[in-house]
């Protein structure tokens, strides 16, 4: 964010390049919905104030507002903060940071990653248990604890073959290496 006199208006990202990132497109839907898309859609190739997306998208002010401030706090859109001459009051100028929106998809798909790891080495080195009403599944030391009756329901449990769900992560893992690699 900067103050600055000059209102004139700066053009920021090639318009085209952007539009066509199937990555930006995703995180603009995740954060704020289809009016969301299409405000940043607005601001693709200009900087425009909350008024003026207004008036481009139909969309209703104050929705354009909450939508702007969902973008700011994921970094997706900053603002550049002008004086009004003759009023006093401050105009903020909004602009598309794709860039910094795609890092920032990378940095959470790699915690992202991590976790999923995280998940699989867990699934891995620990032997389950539960019981046949669909309880949530307890490691061996807490059926140990329990004489392997269920903590919820009190039946007995019986070995839990998690190995389904160990394929599914290592499925999971592998897929969104291959995304990260890609892009």
């Amino acid at each position: 964010m900067t103050t600055e006199k000059n209102t004139e208006r700066r053009i920021l990202v090639p318009a085209k390049k952007t539009r066509e990132n199937p990555i930006l497109k995703e995180i603009l839907l995740r954060v704020s919905g289809t009016h969301g898309y299409e405000v940043a859609n607005a601001l693709i190739d200009q900087e425009l104030t909350d008024e003026e997306l207004a008036k481009k998208t139909g969309i209703r002010l104050n929705l354009v507002r909450r939508i702007l401030y969902d973008l700011y706090e994921n970094r997706i859109v900053n603002y550049r903060r002008v004086r009004d001459e003759n009023t006093g009051w401050y105009i903020y100028y909004w602009h598309l940071e794709p860039e910094r929106a795609i890092s920032l998809y990378h940095t959470n798909q790699k915690l992202f990653l991590k976790k999923l790891e995280e998940r699989l080495e867990h699934e891995k080195n620990t032997m389950f248990f539960s019981c046949k009403n669909s309880c949530p599944k307890v490691p061996f030391d807490e059926a140990a604890e329990n004489d392997f009756k269920c903590p919820k329901c009190g039946k007995k449990l019986e070995y839990f073959d998690n190995s389904e769900i160990i394929a599914a992560l290592e499925r999971q893992i592998e897929a969104l290496k291959q995304n990260l690699a890609g892009n």
